[in-house]
């Protein structure tokens, strides 16, 4: 069994589901650039107080994971989490895989964007659809949503984050969502992912 540990750098962000709705920019993955700087800048302008917003303590502990982890070129970092999928293509069809997904949203959703059948939202569901066999453990917050169109979401689910802590990992991937993560915070994000040597794939 092939184990990937996926981290969404959204999920360390010191913010209620309530607080996330009314401080961060309404929108979807992807948006342009310049367009998302404005968003934030207008959100920053309207809540001060955003500027506050720290990372939960738990942040440390996988960042000490990671140092242990020993995964050195298998580390991959990107913007958003629908480029795992260039990840798991590295691995063969016959390995079963077994993920663990750090992150406050579910990624399960059935919405699809365009023609791409991947993106930040429903990628752990187009995995799960192409490889069935896959044991799935989702690490969240207290106050995730934790439905998706078919009822609650279907696979384990905990907030222990360190329940992981002896588990073991071949590959890693981490992604900042920049859509969901105050970009005064993208220094966090960098120390997160200088944990281990990595490669960026996007």
């Amino acid at each position: 069994m092939v184990g990937i540990l996926s981290i969404d750098f959204d999920y360390f962000i010191d913010a209620s589901s309530l607080e996330r709705d009314i401080y961060f920019p309404t929108g979807s993955d992807e948006i342009p650039k310049d367009q998302l700087k404005s968003m934030w800048k207008d959100k920053y302008l309207k809540y001060p107080q955003l500027m506050d917003v720290g990372v939960i303590d738990v942040f440390y502990f996988i960042k000490k994971l990671l140092q242990f982890l020993s995964i050195h070129n298998n580390f991959y970092k990107a913007d958003t989490h629908k480029y795992i999928k260039q990840l798991i293509d590295l691995i063969p069809w016959n390995k079963q895989l077994r993920i663990v997904n750090i992150d406050f949203h579910h990624d399960y959703y059935h919405y699809y964007k365009g023609g791409d059948n991947y993106n930040c939202g429903n990628w752990l569901r187009r995995l799960i659809e192409e490889r069935p066999h896959t044991n799935v453990t989702w690490i969240r917050r207290k106050d995730s949503q934790i439905n998706s169109l078919e009822g609650e979401f279907p696979y384990e689910h905990t907030t222990d984050i360190k329940s992981i802590a002896n588990d073991r990992f071949h590959y890693v991937f981490i992604c900042r969502s920049p859509e969901w993560s105050p970009p005064h915070l993208s220094d966090k994000f960098e120390e997160l992912a200088g944990a281990v040597l990595r490669t960026k794939i996007a």
